[in-house]
């Protein structure tokens, strides 16, 4: 079906036409919430949201986040945009790029974006290219929470359904709290990470999430003997859940994490869920790979394992729009080489 002359580009201005836009569309995802791009607002990103509607149906949109970097407008769709997969929604998708191009929100020279799509087309006919580097994970596993909760366990491979029963045998314990919890939930990341040699967000940070999100987010802390010794913090949006941050520590002999995980599944599925993302693996899963004991344990849920086309820039402007993105590659490479890591880009993600 063609577009009619109604097709239009709206600037979205209500949270639940926004988000029922958004969850209709096949790709709908987290970054394209409502809630989310409020969140970011208070990182210093303005939200712009489009809607492109064929007479009163949402066709195609995205959320697009703007700020300066360094003194220059940065535009970024996380996650987006967002279309339908049929005549209409591809239009809209077109005409939402050419809408782009001829307004260009905060005079961003390019936007950058991380679509849910697993090869660059549509998006490399319109003008899209691969970024020079990647935001969000390019690959993930998503596991499936339409069975029952004994087929949810039974899809574990049999190491984590061992360690499941384990933790439960042993007494591990897990509840399931909300912003209450952001302190030891947020003491316990800060332990983990000074444990792996990085930095953590501030506690502010896990409050704010927590409250915006409200009854869709919680916070799940596993004790044993009255210690916590692992958390997770999940956020479901849609028909998707989401693990977005966990951490471990004390006594790990007893498996906390693999209960924490299952109860929060259960959850998830409670709440409406009926896919649960857990929000990143390496792309290439190799042994040699930083972030190859994160694959190991997410890989243990089952689950299917999705690799996306990755970051991609839109210029917008002329020259300096396809510039921006070969200038931003330089200085990155020129980075890793000052740090004596080669003249080249270090990206785990990619």
């Amino acid at each position: 079906m063609a577009m009619t002359a109604e097709a239009r580009v709206m600037v979205a201005t209500d949270q639940r036409q926004w988000n029922d836009a958004v969850n209709a569309a096949p790709r709908a995802d987290l970054l394209q919430s409502w809630e989310w791009g409020e969140f970011k607002r208070l990182g210093g990103w303005s939200p712009l949201r489009l809607i492109v509607a064929d007479g009163d149906t949402p066709v195609a949109g995205a959320q697009l986040l703007s700020r300066r970097v360094m003194g220059a407008p940065s535009l970024y769709a996380p996650r987006g945009p967002w279309w339908h997969d049929d005549e209409r929604g591809l239009v809209g998708l077109e005409t939402l790029i050419a809408w782009l191009r001829r307004e260009r929100p905060s005079g961003a020279p390019f936007l950058r974006a991380d679509p849910l799509i697993v090869d660059q087309e549509p998006l490399a006919a319109l003008g899209f290219r691969p970024a020079p580097r990647q935001i969000q994970p390019r690959a993930t596993i998503v596991i499936d929470l339409t069975p029952d909760d004994e087929a949810i366990l039974a899809a574990f491979n049999s190491r984590v359904r061992y360690n499941v029963r384990h933790a439960q045998k042993k007494g591990v314990e897990v509840s399931e709290g909300g912003v209450e919890d952001a302190r030891p939930f947020w003491e316990l990341l800060n332990a983990t990470a000074a444990r792996k040699g990085f930095v953590e967000r501030d506690l502010n940070y896990f409050t704010q999430l927590m409250e915006i999100f409200a009854e869709n987010a919680r916070i799940f802390l596993a004790r044993y003997e009255g210690k916590i010794v692992y958390g997770a913090l999940i956020v479901v949006s849609g028909r998707n859940a989401y693990y977005l941050y966990g951490g471990s520590g004390g006594d790990r002999t007893v498996k906390p994490s693999e209960l924490g995980q299952y109860r929060a599944m259960l959850w998830a599925r409670r709440r409406g869920a009926r896919r649960y993302d857990m929000w990143g693996i390496p792309f290439t899963p190799e042994p040699d790979n930083p972030l190859y004991t994160v694959y190991t344990f997410k890989s243990g849920f089952g689950g299917q394992e999705v690799r996306y086309a990755g970051a991609l820039d839109l210029p917008l402007a002329p020259i300096i729009g396809a510039q921006a993105p070969a200038l931003e590659a330089l200085a990155l490479k020129s980075l890793s080489f000052a740090r004596g890591r080669g003249f080249r880009i270090e990206d785990h993600l990619a």
